[in-house]
């Protein structure tokens, strides 16, 4: 089993454990702490003792499994003349050349994160006002955080990061910029800083451009079952009124 199966280790998040005086995540959060988590790949027949430096997402994780399992989920980006949009719209990187020939990654890469809550009905009912009302609850304190200013607490964020500057952008909120080559704990926020007025606008920009090339992408399948026949009518749940689970 173990030379015809790939182990991938990784994680969906990152705590604080006494960072900054924190303990557990916090949803408004994206410190290095929360976002920056462990890769560790095991390949059979692949390089061995490589360690890449180049960022990288989670979602590359199961674009490369496909790859590796001889599932083609590649697209050349040019769905009219490539033929190729059968595979559907992919936003990931293969990690195929790290893991198999060692081969660094792409160094200048930018990756994106997003977290944080954009309104009330994101938190209310059964998100954090759950939890039991003990100061000495584990989960109490990031309880408390989120469902300030009426579930606002931990408004809502995108990441864009490279391996030398780091953007968490807040509409509802207090956004940040770091010079992580100087500032690797992230302690000295320069957004809104005159001398980073360039760096900042181009920061936002790349960011801006990712949500657009990303966001309502057209699926290159059609649904056999078709649309539900007209007038559809209501489901249960909301037609009763319920706003959630009680």
């Amino acid at each position: 089993v173990a030379n015809r199966t790939a182990i991938f280790f990784s994680s969906d998040h990152g705590d604080f454990g006494g960072d900054y005086h924190l303990v557990e995540k916090w949803p408004g959060a994206a410190d290095d702490v929360l976002t920056r988590v462990p890769l560790y790949a095991r390949v059979p027949g692949g390089a061995r003792g490589v360690v890449s430096r180049a960022p990288v997402s989670l979602f590359d994780i199961p674009h490369t499994m496909c790859l590796l399992a001889g599932i083609n989920v590649t697209t050349s980006g040019d769905f009219q003349r490539s033929g190729e949009s059968r595979y559907g719209v992919n936003f990931a990187k293969s990690l195929v050349p790290v893991l198999m020939d060692g081969k660094e990654g792409d160094l200048s890469r930018y990756v994106y994160s997003e977290g944080g809550f954009g309104h009330a009905a994101e938190v209310f009912p059964m998100g954090s006002d759950h939890v039991p009302d003990d100061p000495k609850n584990m989960y109490y304190p990031r309880a408390m955080e989120e469902m300030a200013e009426g579930g606002n607490g931990s408004p809502k964020w995108i990441m864009r990061r490279n391996l030398t500057h780091k953007l968490v952008y807040r509409p509802g909120g207090q956004s940040e910029l770091y010079e992580l080559e100087h500032d690797p704990k992230e302690l000295n926020n320069i957004f809104d800083s005159p001398e980073h007025a360039v760096l900042q606008s181009s920061m936002i920009q790349g960011l801006l451009e990712w949500l657009v090339r990303t966001s309502d992408v057209t699926p290159m399948h059609q649904d056999p079952r078709g649309v539900p026949p007209y007038p559809h009518e209501a489901s249960s749940c909301a037609a009763s009124g319920v706003d959630g689970p009680h």
